[in-house]
């Protein structure tokens, strides 16, 4: 899969690298050179420029993307790049970081699909790029819950389940262990293999 990553701070880097040991292609661009140069020990394409310049996008092999995953530390670069993402080069897939979740109706609005969480950022876009299979939905009133699967990523694996609700904005709803779900208990210790059942309102 090729994986065009807007923005090269933290979680660019940590994706790029995620990405690159499942043996993806990854480009990389930031405006900023200080960005780059703490990505210097990622092997990958590394393009400096403007993350919303149609010339540099194209540099950075924009058209021939399978996904483009806006993660600047700006979501109002993170709009301007999914906008140029989606309708002037048609991605198949574009994945956009949102940092303040009071824009998340503006996001929908425009059709972009945004991931808002903390620690399962990385988790999170990697499933998203998987199709990660979603388990039910079903209305709530005017709203749409939808129940999906994130397989436990390896730095959370000893950690307590009241410890990971805290640091994320998304709500867990229950834990699949070897094929039987787990009901939710403050100290719940995830487990290698454990996957989490994830709600989230539309």
């Amino acid at each position: 899969m090729q994986v065009l990553i807007i923005g090269a701070g933290k979680l660019g880097r940590e994706l790029a690298t995620a990405l690159l040991d499942r043996d993806d292609q990854v480009i990389l661009v930031d405006i900023k050179p200080e960005s780059l140069r703490l990505a210097e020990h990622i092997p990958c394409v590394k393009i400096l420029g403007d993350m919303t310049d149609q010339e540099v996008l194209r540099r950075a092999q924009i058209e021939t993307a399978d996904v483009v995953c806006c993660v600047a530390d700006s979501d109002n670069i993170n709009i301007m790049a999914t906008w140029v993402a989606t309708k002037i080069f048609a991605v198949p897939r574009v994945l956009t970081r949102l940092y303040n979740p009071q824009k998340k109706d503006v996001f929908q609005a425009l059709g972009m699909q945004t991931i808002s969480s903390t620690k399962f950022t990385v988790a999170a876009f990697l499933s998203s790029m998987d199709d990660e299979e979603t388990v039910m939905q079903h209305r709530l009133f005017n709203n749409t819950v939808t129940y999906s699967l994130v397989d436990v990523p390896e730095e959370l694996v000893g950690s307590k389940i009241a410890d990971v609700q805290s640091a994320s904005d998304q709500i867990i709803f229950g834990i699949r262990r070897q094929n039987r779900t787990l009901p939710l208990s403050a100290e719940l210790i995830l487990k290698v293999g454990d996957q989490i059942i994830m709600a989230d309102l539309n």
